[in-house]
């Protein structure tokens, strides 16, 4: 269900799917999944990014958000899985995942590396991305 939010007199469409991405530009692989949700949410109009500092900080108006997205996929860099673990710790669930390091074989060079990775693994990881958008969207219609 889409729901509208009314914000400094503008309306804003809820989207059907949230982004939960690590997005930490202390490291390549964070900064990976950070470029590569941008990137998603310029050709999805039903895509949104949610985000982690406030889910980690457990920010009340946010949780309540992340509630209220149909679908939620995550996106962690690295083996720490830091997004996946911030929804865990609040008991939120999640529809699909995708660990960068682990599931795709980026390989994180560690702290300071932020801007250490090439435009062909920005591609990478947005097309394992749109691979679990397409999936939620197959299962929402098998589901109807």
């Amino acid at each position: 269900m889409i729901k509208n939010i009314k914000k400094s007199g503008k309306k804003i469409i809820m989207p059907r799917i949230g982004l939960l991405t690590c997005n930490s530009g202390a490291s390549n692989t964070g900064s990976l999944t950070g470029i590569a949700a941008i990137e998603i949410i310029k050709e999805f109009d039903d895509v949104g990014i949610l985000s982690l500092p406030s889910l980690a900080n457990n920010v009340s108006r946010q949780v309540m958000v992340t509630k209220d997205i149909q679908y939620i996929v995550v996106v962690d860099g690295c083996k720490n899985s830091c997004a996946k673990k911030v929804l865990e710790k609040l008991g939120l669930e999640y529809d699909t995942y995708l660990n960068i390091e682990k599931d795709i074989g980026i390989r994180k060079i560690g702290p300071f590396s932020t801007l250490e990775y090439s435009q062909e693994e920005v591609e990478k990881v947005k097309n394992e991305i749109n691979k679990l958008i397409e999936e939620v969207g197959k299962n929402e219609k098998t589901q109807s």
